[in-house]
């Protein structure tokens, strides 16, 4: 059964590593359970005699090679290649000459090779098929299952993986851009910096203890925001540019994946309130009703340079359509795009778990 390479910065839990390592085992205690099955059926009284144990063995064997046959060639080479037709006929061919091949072994060549023994074939083709048929179908589910659940397990830790690696490139963007708006106040000897710096204070205690988790309050979530917004409507000059955040309904009892929302306010405030020198706004919108989410920022077409206009189109924004795509699949839509002199960004959130 194939073998799957697996990141040594991937944690993997002691058992998937016993399914790793263990294959043979698996084989060993598969047979071990067939010999006792068929032992039971072919005994020839209440408890099973030598003969019994050898004509089980005897007939166990050919099985066993056209099930590893089946395993290592036809499999590989043309179910899992999607040649569904032309396994279909292999396995029918190996099937019947399977059966033909254990009629003939107990009709002619067993006393061959164990003279002393009398055995005889039990019975006809038609049944030997069903015998050869349900150990072929079965060992084939089973490994496809196998398969299936180690895929499900190397897909839920690169998913893991894949979300730590986004988030951590989240977090220190949003914090240098709260430094910078915490050191413009301080340029101007504003009385409000120590309130912010609380502020800030509060979104480092909420990123290092609560983003570890892959769900939050959202009443959390929202005060993050606020406090985030907040930091930066100290930073610009209320003659020339407006933020505005609206909420409406309630966030109790919601969860939802920490900061999701911040990108996009970064991108709005980045390219909206200043990129422009006059009439710059962003204007945010939350709605919640019974855990489904909609959030919406809209803010005025900035100018920016040429690296502003690469960096929009950076990791910040990138990240979070791959975060949605991983943690709410089919339960999110997202659009992004200009509208008449503004640019919209929509978030639709089913938060119900």
């Amino acid at each position: 059964m194939s073998r799957v390479l697996i990141s040594r910065n991937m944690k993997v839990s002691f058992t998937d590593l016993m399914i790793f390592r263990n294959r043979w085992w698996q084989h060993l205690i598969f047979w071990v359970m067939a010999l006792f099955v068929l032992l039971n059926i072919f005994k020839s009284s209440g408890s099973p005699e030598k003969i019994d144990v050898i004509y089980t063995l005897i007939f166990t064997l050919p099985i066993a090679c056209i099930v590893y046959l089946n395993l290592y060639l036809f499999v590989p080479r043309f179910l899992r290649k999607e040649k569904y037709l032309a396994y279909t006929l292999f396995i029918l061919v190996l099937i019947g000459a399977g059966a033909l091949f254990l009629y003939f072994l107990f009709e002619n060549l067993i006393d061959l090779v164990l003279p002393n023994f009398y055995f005889i074939s039990y019975y006809n083709v038609y049944i030997l098929m069903l015998y050869t048929g349900s150990f072929l179908i079965l060992t084939t589910l089973l490994k496809l299952s196998r398969s299936w659940f180690m895929l499900l397990r190397v897909e839920r830790m690169t998913t893991s993986s894949q979300l730590k690696s986004l988030q951590s490139q989240i977090n220190p963007h949003f914090l240098l851009n709260s430094l910078q708006s915490i050191y413009a106040l301080s340029m101007e000897n504003s009385d409000q910096t120590p309130r912010v710096i609380l502020q800030l204070a509060d979104i480092l205690k909420y990123t290092l203890y609560e983003t570890e988790q892959p769900r939050v309050k959202l009443e959390k979530e929202m005060e993050m925001v606020t406090d985030y917004v907040e930091i930066h409507q100290h930073r610009i000059d209320p003659a020339h540019a407006e933020i505005k955040l609206e909420m409406v309904g309630d966030p109790q009892g919601c969860l939802i994946a920490p900061m999701l929302l911040i990108p996009f306010i970064e991108n709005s405030f980045k390219h909206g309130l200043q990129g422009s020198p006059h009439g710059a706004y962003a204007h945010i919108r939350v709605e919640v009703e019974s855990c489904k989410f909609l959030f919406q920022i809209e803010n005025n077409l900035g100018q920016t340079d040429s690296i502003q206009s690469k960096e929009k189109k950076g990791i910040g924004i990138e990240n979070t359509r791959q975060r949605l795509e991983l943690l709410y699949p089919g339960k999110h839509n997202l659009s992004i795009g200009k509208k008449d002199k503004s640019f919209l960004v929509k978030l639709e959130l089913d938060l119900n778990e």
